[in-house]
């Protein structure tokens, strides 16, 4: 018995050295009213000693003076207040809000939806004919979604030419649909319909990312922009400024020429399969390697193999090629300089009888920014898709920019007679969100 009374003062001693830390944390209670309880508990105290002293407790008289004691104490340092409760339930409510709110923004800030579009005039004399023409050009809508934070969806749909229909011009096109997924902080694995990592526009050519109303010329027959292909890729990004690209996607079939006599077996542009019912006996694989260490500058070179332009036609009427190229960014102030070569080399007997071995072609732009509004540009391009064809186009001309998403273009071409002998005006507007 005399155990469970020791162990009653015991307790009764903890709370009384705990009191003040909670006497301290309960808003209600005035120095004074402190001062009190702690002197009664201490004249209670005394008193349980002076009844220790004479008699040994049974177990129910002390739990009986404990409860006298301790209850009343805990109690009133324990149980909170009216206002302290109330004050609690609005500190839960509004937490519980705003985790709801941030649960509700990541799953909204996990897709994205975005696009760009651009619209061209064209007032032009080709070859002593008058060409005046206005066309929607293209509209495209950007869709993303981020599975979690290593695996992300990207999709493009593409309209050109407003209609879509037979005997129409128009397109509609899905020129990106894959799935990319973080290998590790450096590392990435893209599979599905993706953009051949070649040129400088081919992967990012919003209007309002480049100058000129029509894309650079090189960048539509040397390397066909836009070019896109279905199969496997591999990014690698170095915090050294360096990075390389390797994929394995469908190859290029051009036409055969048992099928008509328009048909050129021979069009790298005409030969893109555009990953729809793609014939795949012979694949191809596309490399580049980047550096982007030094501000300003951007430095790439590029390939492309491909081993059977004809992808093992049953009658062979070409065989394998070669894409080799590089390009160059540098920007110094408010001036860019720009630089790029793309060559393919045929292989076999029937692409150099025909003088379509080698296809090539390369231009240099200077660009100056004048404001963040106005730009001004001038750029010449030289290619050859015929052996001793030379072709030459030179353009001058400005953009406008009312704010960055937003574009206004206006430039001047001159081209040689190899190329079509087509001189005037072009007009363009374009946007990107």
């Amino acid at each position: 018995m005399k155990k469970i009374l020791l162990t009653s003062v015991a307790a009764l001693t903890a709370s009384a050295l705990h009191l003040p830390t909670a006497l301290a944390a309960n808003a209600e209670n005035t120095q004074t009213e402190n001062a009190q309880m702690i002197q009664s508990l201490i004249k209670r105290i005394e008193s349980l000693e002076k009844v220790l002293s004479e008699k040994v407790l049974s177990e129910k008289e002390a739990k009986e003076q404990e409860r006298e004691i301790i209850a009343p104490i805990a109690q009133s340092i324990v149980k909170p207040t009216a206002k302290e409760q109330e004050l609690e339930q609005r500190i839960e409510m509004l937490a519980n809000a705003l985790e709801a709110k941030g649960e509700g923004a990541g799953e909204q800030n996990s897709t994205t939806i975005g696009g760009y579009g651009e619209l061209h005039y064209n007032a032009l004399d080709s070859n002593g004919e008058d060409v005046r023409e206005l066309d929607m050009h293209r509209m495209v809508l950007f869709f993303g979604y981020e599975f979690n934070d290593w695996a992300r969806f990207t999709a493009e749909l593409e309209v050109e030419h407003i209609i879509a229909s037979d005997g129409s011009r128009g397109a509609v096109e899905l020129e990106q649909v894959y799935v990319e997924m973080d290998l590790t902080d450096e590392y990435q694995l893209k599979t599905g319909v993706m953009l051949m990592p070649l040129g400088i526009i081919n992967e990012t050519h919003e209007p309002t990312a480049f100058y000129g109303v029509e894309r650079p010329v090189i960048e539509q027959t040397i390397i066909p922009t836009t070019w896109w292909s279905a199969g496997v890729g591999l990014n690698a990004h170095y915090d050294s400024g360096f990075s390389w690209d390797l994929y394995i996607t469908e190859g290029l079939k051009t036409d055969d020429p048992a099928e008509g006599s328009d048909a050129d077996p021979f069009d790298i542009k005409g030969g893109k399969q555009k990953s729809s019912f793609a014939d795949a006996f012979d694949l191809a694989v596309t490399g580049r390697m980047k550096y982007t260490a030094i501000p300003g500058l951007e430095l790439a070179v590029y390939a492309q193999y491909q081993p059977d332009l004809d992808q093992s036609a049953q009658d062979s009427y070409a065989d394998g090629a070669t894409l080799l190229g590089g390009h160059g960014i540098y920007q110094v102030g408010d001036f860019t300089l720009k630089a790029l070569y793309a060559r393919w080399d045929l292989d076999g007997d029937l692409a150099e009888a025909a003088d379509r071995h080698v296809q090539d072609g390369g231009y240099a732009e200077v660009s100056w920014k004048a404001n963040e509004q106005w730009g001004l540009f001038a750029r010449h391009s030289q290619w050859s898709t015929h052996a001793e064809v030379t072709q030459n186009q030179s353009k001058l001309g400005v953009n406008y920019y009312p704010f960055e998403q937003v574009v206004f273009k206006m430039d001047y071409q001159l081209q040689s007679e190899e190329a079509g002998n087509t001189d005037g005006l072009n007009l363009g507007f374009g946007y990107h969100f």
